[in-house]
């Protein structure tokens, strides 16, 4: 059994538009070229985005922009509206390779956003 976890982001809002901006409760664990995966269920709203996955293109404190269309996409609600079983999230799938400026192509940061379960 592994003892990391990967990182979860509790997601407040996602942007309809040609490049879905995600704001997050917490700092963004991001980094550009990363793949994330969405989980939103019902009370939320945008269901069309649960379980699909994109790359990180922009990234800043609490916010993330994923190279995803959701211009046809229900809007998201928050605070949702009935019961919520489960919170929207965000989790990472996997990663880019992330250029490193001295030796181009060669530096994979956030492999999986990984820590320790007990930390």
């Amino acid at each position: 059994m592994s003892t990391y976890t990967p990182f979860v982001t509790n997601i407040t809002n996602i942007t309809n538009s040609l490049q879905a901006t995600v704001t997050t409760v917490e700092t963004s664990p991001y980094t550009v070229g990363e793949i994330v995966s969405f989980r939103v269920s019902t009370p939320y709203g945008m269901t069309q985005i649960n379980n699909l996955s994109s790359t990180v293109v922009e990234v800043s404190s609490n916010t993330f922009t994923v190279d995803m269309d959701t211009l046809q996409f229900n809007p998201f609600v928050y605070p949702p509206v009935g019961q919520v079983v489960y919170p929207a999230l965000a989790v990472p799938a996997g990663s880019g390779i992330v250029p490193n400026s001295s030796i181009p192509m060669t530096n994979l940061e956030d492999a999986f956003d990984n820590v320790p379960v007990n930390s």
